[in-house]
């Protein structure tokens, strides 16, 4: 991933550009192809997982006639392996599955990997009608020769994919292509767009396998109108002021690894009504912009791209805005977001937050105008060594009125500057500690003195606070640092959970029960709307009881 990050200090507008930028850099380390080659099955790790998990290479074992014939039914079932799916039912004889209803049966076809649902056809006359009404999956990731890698050579992938979708009426339900290089191919690709959207594709993952890189996105994949949801990986975008965009049902966008221009992305928001989740993982801006406007998302996430500023301008129903950032320092501008609840994570060393048209800094006065109310959930990383930071942790609690979680990630660094004596305790209150915080996860934590005494500090002012969350491996050295007693079995190491029973007069005297917890930050939950905190998941299978006493420590 460095390169990505160095990334940052280059202007790439084309792959051209990216080839030329990590070759420059094969001094200090791999070579161009190799750091691609290590890129790709990163990101497409990131994406959302198929519909039907690709077959083990032992299951590939049949000719290649067999793997490609999508539309021959002459075969006989005896004859064909996938006829052992529905062997009779032992003990009686008879053949169960064929008295199913054909509902029932579709789904059971729906299930099947992209060759084997199509080869049901073969099994009788009355199941030769099934596969072509079940809503087609093709995955090339389930077409592959017996005994070859699962690197299919790209005229055979591209064929196999052209003609599974010629020979199913559609509808397309989804089509999944992460590993086939489309080079010399183009007129192949062009066909499977073209089928794509005639037979109403709703999902679609598109990616391009190097080399060469610099492989235009076809301009038909922007005229798919019955597509949900679009993830595309290594392509050059298409100029949308010459193929205007026509996704009127697009829900979700993905753009991995991706060279486009910030006016591109402006004509998609504007012409894509429905999206509601827009995400780019190591993707290339150009000029280095992300400009959030739009009726409709609901969440945008950046995953270690080359961005230089983000500018949320007219977002009325953003409710998420999450970042895992790496490089150089960019700005970050909330303009017009009333609905936005989840932040993160926040980099202090690498974000500057402006709010309202505010620059926040350390230790300044927050006006109205430079707060977010709608916010419930934060994250944010943090250097304990460094004065500035800290000094920006209280300064941020006030600029989030009504949050009511707040994480802190534990960056280590060096002691570069001291943060005085007394200054935790010299801080008031704010409306979010006094009203509405009420778990606090601490991500990373080291022991450090700074961090113990901001979470006195928490403890102290929070006087909603029911959950301290310690996201940590060395549970048992934090818990013997803070408590008089540690428990013989500490169960999981991941974490522990502190939760009060009362929610009044602050954290002192009131009763604490410590359980684990374990992180949870990763792209698929922060694409994922049904998770309601994509930064941590909470663990209840070890319970302890803690107390404060007399002289401020915890007591088990």
């Amino acid at each position: 991933m460095d390169a990505a990050a160095a990334a940052d200090r280059a202007e790439l507008r084309t792959y051209a550009d990216v080839e030329e930028f990590f070759n420059n850099m094969s001094s200090e380390g791999p070579s161009a192809q190799d750091r691609i080659d290590y890129i790709v099955p990163y990101i497409i790790s990131l994406l959302p997982p198929p519909f039907i998990p690709a077959p083990d290479a032992a299951d590939a074992s049949d000719s290649e006639d067999e793997h490609f014939s999508l539309t021959s039914s002459s075969s006989s079932s005896s004859d064909d392996p996938a006829g052992a799916f529905f062997l009779p039912a032992q003990g009686d004889g008879q053949d169960r599955i064929s008295r199913l209803t054909n509902d029932l049966l579709a789904n059971v076809i729906s299930r099947l990997p992209t060759k084997e649902s199509a080869r049901t056809m073969v099994l009788s006359s009355r199941w030769r009608g099934l596969w072509p009404a079940t809503p087609l999956l093709v995955d090339d990731a389930h077409l592959r020769y017996p005994g070859e890698s699962r690197e299919i050579p790209g005229f055979h992938a591209a064929r196999a994919i052209t003609r599974c979708v010629a020979a199913h009426p559609g509808p397309v339900r989804g089509v999944r292509v992460t590993r086939t290089s489309f080079h010399a191919q183009e007129y192949a690709l062009q066909r499977i767009v073209s089928g794509l959207a005639a037979k109403n594709v709703q999902d679609l993952v598109l990616f391009n396998r190097p080399w060469p890189l610099n492989m235009p996105l076809p301009d038909g994949v922007l005229r798919c109108a019955s597509l949900a949801r679009l993830y595309l990986g290594v392509w050059h975008f298409p100029d949308t002021a010459a193929h205007r965009p026509n996704l009127p049902n697009l829900q979700e966008l993905g753009l991995f690894h991706t060279i486009i221009a910030d006016s591109d992305i402006d004509a998609l928001l504007a012409r894509c009504r429905k999206l509601k989740v827009l995400s780019f993982a190591m993707s290339y801006n150009c000029a280095s912009r992300l400009r959030v406007r739009s009726r409709s998302l609901s969440a945008v996430v950046e995953w270690r791209c080359s961005l230089e500023e983000i500018l949320v301008d007219d977002a009325p129903c953003l409710e998420r805005l999450l970042f895992d950032s790496i490089g150089e320092r960019r700005l970050l501008k909330i303009v017009q977001a009333p609905r936005l609840e989840v932040l993160g994570f926040l980099d202090l060393q690498l974000h500057e937050l402006q709010i309202g048209g505010i620059v926040i800094k350390a230790g300044m006065n927050v006006r109205a105008r430079a707060m977010l109310p709608s916010l419930k959930i934060f994250a944010v990383k943090v250097r304990f060594s460094d004065q500035t930071e800290v000094k920006m942790l209280p300064t941020l609690l006030r600029c989030f009125p009504s949050l009511e979680t707040l994480h802190v990630m534990s960056i280590p660094g060096s002691p570069d500057t001291v943060v005085p004596a007394g200054f935790w305790e010299s801080l008031g209150s704010c409306d979010c500690l006094r009203s509405h915080l009420k778990t606090l996860v601490l991500h990373g934590f080291q022991n450090l003195n700074q961090e113990l005494l901001f979470l006195n500090y928490i403890l102290e002012k929070g006087k909603m606070l029911k959950t301290v969350c310690i996201v940590r491996s060395e549970i048992d050295d934090f818990l013997a640092e803070a408590c008089h007693m540690v428990p013989a079995e500490v169960g999981p190491t991941s974490g522990f959970i502190l939760e009060r029973g009362t929610p009044s007069g602050g954290s002192t005297g009131s009763d604490i029960s410590v359980c684990p917890a374990s992180r949870f930050w990763s792209f698929q939950h922060a694409i994922d709307l049904s998770v309601k905190d994509p930064f941590y998941a909470s663990r209840h299978e070890v319970t302890w009881i803690a107390c404060r006493t007399e002289d401020e420590s915890l007591c088990l």
